[in-house]
């Protein structure tokens, strides 16, 4: 049974006894192995999905919670932007480093380390203080974000077989718009009577299970020889990822960022806005499950991806035009269904393409992913400032398919087609 790319089948050698081969359609028969450790797939998945949400809730908590917050500490608009800004920037910074040091310290150590980052983040933004703390606390949750990231993804590739492995990171991938979920129900039910300080803490608790279930993994991967792969080789093509994970997160946290505005300056309530926002979400969710699960095993998922991504970027660009209720509320559960929807896919098919350092290649991801967040919102805001919201959410579709578009540039043969068949 074929697969696209190099994607090998991971080959649990606690069981299996002997040597598995097969043939990589373009480069002659070549043997693979993937050590996948003897655990329980509740227990990486349940410990992945908490490393991973808890990762990137910090500043979704800011960002609910951001009234209250301005209040308390008197802060501008801009000071707040300015907040955000600093998990994404110092994310996107550290993150090719983060995926290295993942795939040094492994799975185990980097995701529990990574975890531990965060809360201390979320521990320090509990604090009485000040604008400055406030920042500080971003900047340290984006810098350990971009450790715990590709060591989830790591741990997913050390420790579920081949098999599951899609269903493992469609499940994974519903943690960011889980923690902003969460976030979104701990203003009423928390911050508006407690304060938004302690808050803060709930991040904490997100975090525990990964601290407490993650197992010890070693991920091994070997050549055709039977020896260990160089995991610190240089990975070929992945710029072109980083580049499209960039260009298309840039019109993906716009449409976070400025659809309920946009939406009521045509006409709609700021609550009918807010309800089309969470029906949207809750489809975002629900395709980032679904793509990762039902089409990472696919022939040609690079190519799946790029249409969900023309798919969502058509959505978008009704918002330039639409104005009805019922058209709008299904252009935003298009858009962010399938706009949202392609990250999960995506991410599963770019790190299988690069076995022998998973983590490595997650960190690039992490880095286009954190660049196109700290650039889309700033640039969507300055056109729609001073040439309209129509103009801007016709550059937020063209994000999509220029993103799409790169995704099918020629690549060199063994990214472009190739497959893996098991050989009796």
């Amino acid at each position: 049974m074929c697969q696209q790319f190099c994607i090998p089948k991971s080959v649990d050698t606690a069981k299996v006894t002997g040597r598995s081969t097969f043939k990589m359609a373009e480069q002659g028969p070549l043997r693979i192995q993937s050590g996948v450790s003897e655990v329980s797939f509740a227990r990486v998945v349940g410990a992945t999905t908490s490393a991973s949400t808890a990762g990137t809730i910090p500043v979704f908590l800011l960002g609910a919670m951001a009234p209250l917050i301005r209040t308390d500490l008197g802060l501008s608009q801009t000071q707040l932007g300015i907040s955000v800004s600093a998990f994404w920037l110092f994310m996107a910074l550290a993150g090719v480093a983060g995926g290295r040091l993942s795939q040094r310290l492994g799975a185990t150590v980097a995701t529990r380390l990574g975890v531990a980052g965060s809360m201390l983040a979320m521990v320090l933004a509990s604090f009485e203080g000040t604008w400055w703390i406030l920042i500080v606390a971003m900047a340290t949750a984006g810098l350990f974000n971009s450790l715990s990231q590709p060591a989830v993804d790591l741990a997913l590739f050390a420790g579920v077989d081949r098999s599951r492995l899609s269903l493992a990171f469609g499940i994974k991938q519903t943690a960011l718009p889980g923690a902003a979920v969460i976030s979104g129900l701990v203003v009423p039910l928390l911050a508006n009577s407690i304060g938004w300080r302690p808050s803060f803490l709930i991040g904490v608790v997100v975090g525990l299970p990964a601290m407490v279930l993650m197992p010890r993994l070693v991920y091994r991967h070997v050549d055709s020889t039977g020896k260990a792969t160089d995991p610190n080789e240089r990975l070929r093509g992945i710029s072109r990822f980083a580049i499209a994970f960039g260009i298309a997160m840039m019109a993906v946290s716009a449409m976070g960022a400025f659809y309920v505005e946009s939406a009521v300056s045509h006409g709609f309530s700021s609550d009918t806005a807010g309800l089309f926002l969470a029906a949207g979400s809750l489809c975002g969710v629900v395709g980032r499950f679904v793509f990762a699960w039902r089409l990472g095993s696919i022939r040609r998922p690079l190519i799946a991806a790029s249409v969900i991504m023309v798919i969502g970027g058509s959505g978008a660009l009704c918002f330039a035009f639409v104005t009805a209720g019922w058209a709008l509320l299904l252009a935003t559960l298009v858009a962010l269904g399938a706009g949202w929807g392609w990250n999960g896919l995506l991410t599963f098919a770019v790190v299988s393409l690069y076995p022998q350092a998973p983590a490595r290649s997650s960190g690039y991801i992490v880095l286009g992913s954190a660049t196109g967040g700290v650039v889309g919102p700033t640039v969507f805001g300055l056109i729609a400032q001073h040439a309209g919201f129509s103009l801007a959410w016709i550059v937020a579709s063209g994000c999509f398919l220029g993103a799409a578009t790169i995704l099918q540039l020629r690549q060199r043969p063994s990214l472009r087609k190739l497959s893996v068949t098991a050989i009796p």
